[in-house]
């Protein structure tokens, strides 16, 4: 039996910190319950190690987590369905929420008061564990669209998140779309026996342009890159098959493209 496992599989690697600011502020961002974060990769993480090995004792090696963990994650009926407490809190709240405004005139609902305000909805709907404060809660729920203030009132918007340029699911999506393709272009390129076989993965950028430059030249990369995906669309238009039924694209299971996307971000400054 062929070893799966490789010397450089055993030494300690660590993803820079900058992966982790990055996606954490999107990810806040976002308003993504950070547990399911943490517990989804975790069992997308084991679950994917024991398909390369079929052992337990493979896992454990590979990927570092303890045999409580391993064991958590591979049997899927000992995972215990948690209570989203953060997104209970929202959902319960903004019913209180949407039920006040209807009561209120102009829909205006006092942000103070023992009854018929924001702080009773607050009191009435958190749990006896809740360490989250009025205070905080309600500056999340502007921030996310849900109300705004009115002097010392606030008005129920809406029960779902608007704050973005598209909607929070179609950004969801697409996040999920980018990281899986950029993910499995890389392992692609690694496993790569030779140069011809790689997919193109390149980024090209300078430290040396300075604040009032940086417009200009993001103005001009976009013209040159919608110049360039017409150019990308009719290639990848023109090897399409025009006589392919639905269920035949289904069976394909197969998709190939090309993604693009300009950054102009600044640096963190890291302390050593």
């Amino acid at each position: 039996m062929t070893n799966i496992f490789y010397l450089k599989n055993f030494n300690a690697k660590k993803l820079p910190p900058k992966f982790y600011r990055g996606l954490g502020s999107l990810l806040h961002e976002l308003g993504m319950d950070g547990n399911d974060v943490v517990e989804d990769f975790i069992s997308q993480y084991v679950n994917h190690a024991y398909q390369q090995s079929k052992t337990k004792s493979s896992v454990y090696l590979s990927t570092g987590f303890s045999r409580h963990i391993v064991k958590k994650y591979l049997n899927k009926n000992g995972i215990v369905k948690r209570q989203k407490k953060r997104s209970l809190y929202y959902d319960l709240l903004s019913g209180e929420l949407k039920n006040l405004s209807q009561k209120h005139p102009d829909g205006l609902i006092p942000i103070h008061g023992k009854f018929g305000s924001y702080t009773a909805a607050f009191d009435h709907t958190k749990s006896s564990d809740n360490i989250i404060t009025a205070k905080s809660m309600l500056d999340n729920l502007i921030t996310a669209g849900i109300v705004e203030k009115v002097g010392k009132n606030i008005r129920f918007l809406t029960s779902l998140q608007t704050k973005s340029l598209l909607d929070i699911d179609s950004v969801i999506n697409t996040l999920a779309d980018l990281m899986y393709r950029i993910s499995k272009t890389i392992q692609h390129n690694i496993n790569a026996s030779s140069n011809n076989e790689t997919l193109f993965q390149m980024s090209y950028l300078s430290n040396s342009i300075s604040k009032k430059n940086r417009r200009k030249l993001t103005d001009e990369l976009r013209e040159l890159a919608r110049k360039h995906f017409r150019e990308y669309q009719a290639l990848i238009d023109s090897y399409e098959e025009t006589d392919i039924s639905k269920q035949e694209v289904v069976d394909l299971n197969n998709e190939i493209g090309i993604s693009t996307f300009i950054f102009n971000n600044d640096n963190e400054v890291t302390k050593s």
